[in-house]
């Protein structure tokens, strides 16, 4: 796949105390915020814990500028609100003349907030990397005003899969059709790298998906979570939110032994959600229902649009026992069979 990355120059008179106030005043108003309008509302990583405490203490108390992009303030014009999530805001920004997201700590922060920001920045620095099929970290810095640490993602001009989905859901043409395909792969493809740098993603939907403006696929909405948000265990005294019908059966209580298996069922639900386009998994089943469901070997129906080397590999996804779930480099190989790449750097797919 071609990836196009376009570039600009810094603009002059882009002051750090201006940019601060600016945004600021945008914290506060944010509720009332009423500028351009946007198609990605979703930017901010889940509410739910993706790692053990002590590598979240890990990444939260490492060196934030051992990160290889540092970057400054005087370089972001922010220009408006994507979303306000519960510790954070999430941006639309220009960075050195390119749009890009910026994600900062909201107005009066709490210690344990930045912390969080920190660890995310180490996270995403030191262990996620740089994958085609990922969503792209391009750098954070630390700033001495009252805004505290921010981070910079590439922005993706299709907003989420899901939204790409449902728009698209009543008007499916060859084009669409081919676009799915890819996407399923490209989704394949993300996931096989993350479970190779020992990432597990926990919280895999349409939702937590980006499409950019080359339909792309671009996975997010995993790493460092607040641990109060986590296991719902006896200190904390909360529970998890879990995405039910998201969930391979053996994290439907708890995600704290996910691994790249229960990842790989919700992969065979998201392929549901593609070739449905946008359709609601199990939606007439009641969640606490489902498991019973699920043991009676209850499983999604075959997509309209989807042929049988598809639905092929999302059965396979949703093997009650976890081993006997493919990994994601066996469906990557499985699917290699059926994309031929052409002379230049695309793919094509040939139905069996």
């Amino acid at each position: 796949m071609v990836i196009l990355i376009r570039c600009g120059v810094i603009r002059p008179g882009e002051r750090v105390r201006v940019v601060g106030r600016r945004i600021s005043r945008r914290v506060r108003q944010s509720r009332m915020f009423r500028g351009e309008a946007h198609n990605n509302p979703s930017y901010s990583t889940p509410r739910a814990r993706s790692m053990g405490a002590e590598e979240l203490y890990l990444y939260g108390g490492m060196d934030t500028y051992a990160s290889k992009s540092v970057l400054s303030r005087n370089d972001i014009v922010f220009e408006s609100v994507i979303k306000s999530g519960h510790f954070a805001n999430i941006y639309k920004a220009k960075y050195k003349g390119k749009t890009v997201v910026a994600k900062t700590l909201k107005e009066n922060y709490a210690t344990k907030d930045e912390f969080l920001m920190k660890a995310k920045m180490n996270f995403s620095s030191e262990k996620v990397g740089d994958h085609p099929n990922v969503l792209k970290y391009l750098g954070s810095g630390l700033d001495d005003t009252s805004m505290g640490p921010f981070v910079l993602y590439e922005y993706c001009e299709n907003g989420t899969l899901k939204e790409y989905l449902v728009q698209h859901k009543s008007n499916v043409t060859m084009e669409i059709q081919e676009t799915l395909f890819r996407i399923g792969r490209d989704i394949a493809m993300g996931m096989e790298y993350l479970a190779g740098k020992g990432i597990t993603h926990r919280r895999l939907a349409a939702r937590n998906i980006l499409l950019n403006s080359l339909k792309e696929v671009k996975i997010y909405g995993f790493g460092p979570q607040p641990e109060e948000e986590g296991d719902g265990d006896a200190e904390s005294g909360k529970k998890e939110r879990i995405p039910i019908k998201w969930m391979a059966p053996e994290c439907m209580t708890s995600t704290k032994d996910a691994d790249q298996k229960s990842d790989v069922w919700s992969f065979g639900v998201v392929l549901w959600e593609v070739f449905t386009l946008g359709e609601t998994p199990f939606e007439k089943v009641r969640s606490r229902d489902l498991l019973d469901r699920l043991k009676k070997n209850v499983r999604l129906h075959k997509p309209d649009h989807c042929d049988n080397v598809w639905y092929g590999v999302m059965t396979k996804c949703w093997a009650f026992q976890s081993k006997k779930r493919p990994t994601f480099a066996d469906i990557r190989t499985e699917l290699d069979t059926v994309f031929v790449a052409s002379p230049g750097d695309d793919y094509y797919y040939y139905k069996r």
